[in-house]
């Protein structure tokens, strides 16, 4: 499969503390180069014709010198696409007025939604964030930006999976995105754990809901899979991610998280995109291998099927088993594990 986008981890900047992050506000904010974007993206358009940007973070607009990644895209020829709260969203529609170029190359905009209702959404991402995606989303939708809803789910809002398929239709969204959250290392992900039989249920009522709306409705992975030996888009190098220290690794899901630098194959201000990616092929190569001896060794438990939790435990990150969250856990200050405004919601039902 051809490499289809390079993602840049732009900055952990943010204003949220929401429930699933890996962000730790303790630290001084990390902040990508924008050269680095440049000259990473410059080697992906020659080499690999690949032509195509997404940027996360934390918040991409919160970057320091966000308009001037923007115009090294616009230079290139390339597209991009931007996973946002919308909590900054007048501000990079500023950015997108000040140049039509990058307006031209915008794609679509995701919008992190994680819940139908303000009281679902504000009890995992903070008081007022649900008006201000709602704002946002209906700011695209009057300006002709298409945009995506995603949502991450877990047992604060797997009971609202019909409800949030419903919200992107009526809103207007192009696709509706689901995806599955794995543990932060944190005593948080108490809050966030379901079992197995649970996961199976959320990914059987979101195929349902795509064949009953008109809108696309996908899921990300992460859910379970039959197939055993499973192989992910960064896997098959369809996607490139470049952390917050312009490192080439895995994925998004393994970077940051407990565990240390496993999945780090090189520093891109001193190694080339092409050598750097050999390097992940291999380390790629290795975890196949790891996975092809966990197979022969008889069928697993209920969580071997779910491939970005197989993943995790692999490297040795936080994964989700019959206890819960399990592996290294975070040393970081967050916001504190008790959050006064967030209102207990109930858990997901266990007979799922």
């Amino acid at each position: 499969m051809p490499l289809k986008q390079v993602a840049f981890h732009l900055t952990d900047r943010c204003q949220l503390d929401c429930l699933h992050c890996l962000r730790d506000p303790a630290k001084r904010p990390l902040d990508l180069d924008p050269a680095l974007v440049e000259r990473v993206l410059a080697q992906a358009v020659q080499l690999y014709a690949c032509k195509h940007v997404s940027l996360t973070g934390g918040e991409p607009v919160l970057h320091p010198r966000f308009a001037e990644v923007l115009d090294a895209i616009v230079r290139l020829g390339a597209t991009w696409h931007v996973v946002t709260s919308g909590s900054r969203f007048a501000q990079l529609l500023a950015l997108l007025e000040a140049d039509p170029r990058r307006r031209e190359a915008l794609t679509t905009v995701n919008l992190s939604l994680d819940g139908p209702r303000e009281e679902v959404h504000d009890a995992i991402r903070g008081p007022g964030s649900f008006r201000e995606v709602m704002g946002a989303a209906s700011l695209c939708h009057g300006m002709e930006l298409p945009f995506t809803l995603q949502i991450s789910i877990h047992a604060r809002n797997v009971d609202t999976i019909e409800e949030m398929g419903l919200t992107a239709a009526q809103l207007g969204a192009e696709r509706l995105l689901f995806g599955a959250t794995q543990p932060t290392g944190t005593p948080r992900d108490a809050e966030l754990f379901m079992p197995p039989p649970a996961w199976r249920d959320a990914r059987d009522r979101i195929r349902r809901l795509a064949e009953t709306l008109r809108i696309p409705v996908m899921l990300a992975e992460g859910f379970p899979d039959d197939q055993r030996f499973h192989v992910c888009l960064p896997q098959r190098s369809e996607t490139l991610h470049v952390d917050l220290r312009g490192r080439l690794s895995l994925c998004c899901q393994l970077s940051g998280t407990p565990g240390g630098d496993v999945d780090v194959v090189a520093d891109l201000a001193e190694v080339d995109l092409l050598e750097a990616h050999r390097r992940l092929v291999a380390l790629i190569h290795e975890a196949h291998q790891r996975r092809l001896v966990q197979i022969g060794a008889g069928p697993g438990d209920a969580w071997d099927t779910f491939p970005c939790n197989v993943c995790m435990k692999s490297f040795g990150k936080p994964h989700w088993s019959d206890q819960g969250a399990t592996g290294p856990s975070a040393r970081r200050e967050r916001h504190g594990v008790e959050v006064r405004w967030r209102e207990a919601l109930p858990m997901v039902r266990q007979e799922r």
